[in-house]
């Protein structure tokens, strides 16, 4: 739970970021092209303002020359207008010369810029260009000419004002026959442009808070499938360790396995083969064919467990019921695998005629015999059949150390050994395959401890019992 709290932390953390730049540079772009257009259109109406307000009174005007007291008073009659009205804050008129032939302020009219300087607003609107620059109050700004001095008190009782120098040209003209200078109130439209920015704004990350929550699920769903297919690769890549591992220490057993009674066979036949040379007696040929059997069953066994496993790993084993006396099968692999030469015996198996696969359970009780010397050092082995409702229960119980409660489900797994698996004989399959006939039956195998100590193997086989065995007594 700690795990996926903390998952979940990183995963918001990463998907908020990228989230709130894109938020960020989104309101920075929008923005300006509000403010940009804002100005973009304040510019064109004060042109508008110029062209169709003042610029008819001019037609018949020189500016060249000035401009007459009875001319003055008409412009001054036309920017009185109502149309007009709150539109205009003041208005410069300048000629090609760089003097002020008009202006709302009489006491401007006349003056100019100083020789030797320049008025960069004018002299790029008689270029035919339209310059604009936004007056804040308490800003610095920068006096284009000396009759600017003016300025600051304006921005300081009207507030924000945007200056635009406008060409003046008339349709006859080659180029501008003179400039507007025109100071435009601004204060209003900027705190409009700021209400459409902030509610821009408060859409914008409104609508980036809904992509954030849509993108959560997603981001952490990926996520969590990317950190799902890490462990998967990272349990495969110790899937393969193991099974490379579980490969190496299969075939130097194997090896083992198949080299001890290989070499014993053939150490028989070869002293056999010499009799005659070797002065053997009928005892030692006696002594020495035993050994040759049973070091053939032995390797039989082997090969026999290695096919059924990879028969089994095929699905292509079936089991083949047929009534079975059960007691009399445990005591003919008792005597043929000579358990007794090792152990102390001690068989409870009554006759019992049981439909099931002969040959498998043979293998099962077989096995468990086998791993028994090979694996446990108790002194007596325990075999037992006793009747189930459906089947019977096999049990070999020895007074061994017994088997670790965390190794008993891994113990019936193919090519797992004991815990002295370094040294103890064997390829880790007779269990497995104890396992795999039980379940083809239909039963189970596992391990428990032992009542007075040792484990205590027990498979469970179904069976349908065949009533003609029963004793009477």
């Amino acid at each position: 739970m700690l795990r996926t709290h903390s998952l979940l932390q990183k995963v918001a953390l990463a998907a908020i970021v990228p989230v709130l730049v894109l938020g960020f540079v989104l309101q920075r772009a929008i923005e300006h092209q509000v403010r940009t257009r804002a100005l973009d259109q304040a510019v064109r109406s004060a042109g508008l303002v110029a062209t169709l307000g003042v610029q008819p009174q001019l037609t018949t005007f020189d500016l060249q020359r000035g401009l007459t007291d009875e001319q003055i008073a008409q412009l001054d009659r036309a920017l009185s207008a109502p149309s007009l009205d709150g539109q205009l804050i003041r208005i410069k008129i300048w000629n090609p010369d760089g003097r002020i032939v008009y202006s709302d302020d009489h006491s401007l009219i006349g003056e100019g810029t100083d020789p030797g300087e320049t008025n960069e607003g004018v002299e790029h609107a008689l270029g035919g260009e339209t310059e604009s620059e936004l007056l804040r109050p308490g800003a610095s700004t920068e006096g284009d000419e000396t009759v600017d001095a003016g300025t600051a008190e304006l921005v300081a009782t009207h507030g924000d004002l945007l200056e635009v120098y406008a060409p003046l040209a008339f349709p006859t003209d080659d180029r501008p026959s003179g400039v507007f200078e025109m100071y435009i109130p601004y204060a209003s439209t900027d705190a409009q442009v700021g209400a459409d920015v902030r509610r821009i704004q408060f859409l914008l990350f409104g609508g980036l808070a809904v992509l954030y929550v849509v993108l959560l699920p997603i981001v952490v769903g990926a996520s969590r499938r990317l950190r799902r297919q890490a462990q998967i690769e990272r349990e495969a890549a110790e899937q393969l360790r193991q099974a490379d591992e579980m490969k190496n220490s299969f075939l130097t057993a194997v090896s083992h396995e198949l080299r001890t009674p290989l070499s014993a066979i053939l150490g028989c036949a070869v002293s056999l083969g010499q009799r005659r040379e070797l002065g053997l007696s009928d005892e030692d040929v006696d002594d020495l064919t035993a050994r040759l059997e049973a070091n053939a069953r032995k390797l039989s066994r082997l090969v026999s467990d290695l096919l059924d496993l990879d028969r089994l790993a095929q699905g292509v084993v079936e089991p083949r019921r047929d009534p079975t006396d059960v007691g009399e099968l445990v005591r003919t692999i008792v005597e043929e695998t000579r358990v007794a030469e090792q152990r102390t015996v001690h068989i409870d198996a009554p006759p019992m005629l049981i439909e099931l696969d002969a040959a498998k359970v043979e293998r099962i009780v077989e096995n468990l015999i086998v791993n028994n010397l090979r694996h446990s050092s108790g002194t007596d082995l325990w075999i037992t059949v006793s009747p189930e409702p459906d089947g019977i229960l096999l049990a070999v119980e020895d007074n061994g150390l017994g088997v670790a409660p965390d190794f008993r489900d891994r113990i019936f797994e193919p090519f797992t050994r004991g815990h002295s698996s370094n040294h103890a004989p064997g390829v880790g399959v007779g269990l497995s395959i104890v396992s795999n006939f039980a379940k083809l039956h239909g039963g189970r195998a596992w391990v428990e401890d032992r009542e007075g100590g040792g484990a205590s193997f027990r498979v469970f086989v179904p069976g349908t019992r065949v009533p003609s065995l029963v004793s009477s007594t």
